[in-house]
């Protein structure tokens, strides 16, 4: 499953709206600051364990180790109560700054893998990719993660009362929710959830 990010400027209360602070997972906090044209860092995307994230991301900045978690605020409602939440944009990854390993972080019990740019040019794309991220995030812009599925690719819904549940992918809903088909009692359920649920089966 590929993923994409829209950024749109924000409006409505109640959507998915952007952090109104500076990013929490970022550190230095200042590191996309300054010259637009520094393009010289080599970045690797860390695979973490299923929402351990915030974890080793909080592990890199208490050692002061150049990260970025690049975070969005989530917000839902249930009655007349709300809550509002800071999820990965990207559930699963987190960026460092540098050319660690996996025996590198493996203290933090957190990663399982990581992955590297083939190249100059793949590098150059991924730090400008991020720089691009956090100012639409640190602007005041609505984002919104989208999932590119395949029709009738298998995936898991991983929060809610369906948690666990395997489901194939029909079509995209409204803002950013998935259309998936639950096999249950002998025949096919439709059911809608957010994409920040659900994961594809590996």
């Amino acid at each position: 499953m590929e993923k994409r990010v829209v950024f749109k400027p924000t409006g409505a209360p109640g959507k998915n709206d952007v952090l109104s602070i500076a990013q929490p997972y970022l550190y230095p906090a200042s590191r996309f600051e300054g010259n637009a044209k520094d393009i010289s860092a080599n970045w690797v995307c860390v695979r973490t364990r299923p929402r351990w994230e915030k974890k080793f991301a909080e592990w890199m900045i208490e050692h002061r180790k150049s990260c970025f978690l690049p975070v969005f605020r989530h917000v839902t409602s249930s009655g007349r109560k709300r809550r509002t939440s800071q999820l990965p944009l990207f559930p699963g990854f987190v960026f460092v700054e540098g050319d660690g390993n996996k025996k590198d972080y493996a203290q933090t019990g957190c990663v399982a893998y990581v992955l590297r740019p083939r190249g100059e040019n793949e590098a150059v794309q991924l730090h400008r990719e991020l720089r691009d991220i956090w100012r639409g995030l640190s602007s005041g812009m609505y984002v919104a993660p989208v999932h590119t599925l395949a029709a009738g690719e298998t995936c898991r819904i991983v929060e809610g009362p369906l948690r666990g549940v395997e489901a194939k992918f029909e079509r995209l809903g409204c803002e950013g929710r998935l259309i998936l088909q639950v096999e249950m009692m002998g025949g096919g359920v439709a059911v809608e959830v957010p994409s920040s649920e659900v994961e594809v089966e590996t």
